[in-house]
């Protein structure tokens, strides 16, 4: 079968052929030269914390239980748009405006009902921004399970006939390319991303294994790099993804006929997330006082150690004080 997986001046070469290989190869060489914004002891607590919560074991409508890597990578993302919000990164900023209470545009309003419901005001009086940013989180993981059963690497709909580069959907949302033109913040992140493609993409693999159906693209230029990055880098999904829902619900058939299942269960879940990484930065070691003698010991065996006058001293990198 003849492939279109052209992106960025990548020939079609036939299935997953080399210049796609050396693609990946190229993304992933640029994933071990950086890092993601959370430290690795706060994605092990988050892990921990989406592994065991009621919304990973939950049964969606028609679709089952989630992957366990999709629950633990969309709290991941959830995590970093909190970073990238405490940061005023202009997507993070646009997914958290209040309610603008346009229901052909707005997700917030056009399920205004449900989030009533589950007790997630959207409201600028009603809550803040980090609030607004987790409830629609909270919506979004409800989307991913309706649009791809939680499979970050899913590839376009076979069934539809949209193979243009900007109308060919891609990732868990199915999101395509056309996207962009609701919002100004969305066009940049691919820049961002295709330079630090960094996404939970190892925390999204757990318990999916992509087909050779998804590794395909379509088109040529900016949207089958795009439709690529989407797989590659479920964060730069669900950054687009956020936006896209505040400018453009009618983008998603699933949000259109309100079948998106909101469940309290995922805004519980990222609450809990939400308070490690709020909380989740350690207070600095102490140190010595500017002009403070200080000693340094190193010893094999316990020693004694007698304190006098006012000196900074370790055993073994430990501060020991004269209590």
């Amino acid at each position: 079968m003849h492939t279109h997986a052209r992106r960025e001046g990548i020939a079609a070469d036939g299935e997953v052929g080399p210049d796609t290989w050396n693609r990946l190869d190229a993304l992933d060489a640029r994933v071990a030269a950086g890092g993601v914004e959370l430290s690795p002891e706060t994605i092990s607590q988050i892990a921990d914390v989406a592994a065991n919560s009621a919304i990973a074991g939950y049964s969606w409508r028609d679709r089952g239980r989630a992957p366990l890597g999709y629950i633990v990578g969309m709290a991941c993302c959830f995590a970093d748009a909190l970073i990238r919000l405490d940061n005023e990164e202009a997507d993070a900023s646009e997914m958290s405006i209040p309610n603008t209470g346009d229901g052909d545009k707005d997700v917030f309003a056009w399920y205004s009902k449900q989030f009533s419901s589950a007790g997630m005001s959207n409201s600028e009086s009603g809550s803040t921004e980090s609030d607004r940013l987790r409830h629609l989180f909270a919506l979004m993981i409800g989307l991913g399970m309706r649009e791809s059963s939680g499979r970050y690497c899913e590839g376009r709909d076979m069934s539809a006939s949209n193979v243009q580069s900007d109308t060919a959907e891609a990732g868990m949302f199915q999101t395509s390319w056309n996207i962009r033109s609701c919002n100004g913040s969305i066009s940049p992140l691919l820049n961002e991303f295709w330079t630090n493609p960094l996404g939970y993409r190892e925390q999204f693999q757990q318990g999916v294994s992509p087909d050779s159906n998804d590794l395909d693209n379509f088109g040529s230029g900016d949207g089958a790099q795009y439709q690529f990055l989407s797989k590659y880098a479920p964060l730069f999904h669900s950054l687009v993804t956020g936006v896209g829902l505040r400018n453009l619900r009618q983008h998603w058939g699933p949000v259109n006929r309100s079948e998106v299942e909101l469940k309290k269960e995922a805004d519980t879940m990222l609450k809990a997330v939400q308070e490690i990484v709020e909380g989740g930065v350690e207070p600095p070691e102490p140190g010595p006082d500017p002009g403070q003698a200080r000693v340094d010991i190193t010893a094999a065996e316990p020693v004694t150690v007698n304190i006098q006058g006012d000196v900074w001293v370790t055993v073994n990198g430990e501060h020991v004080t004269g209590d």
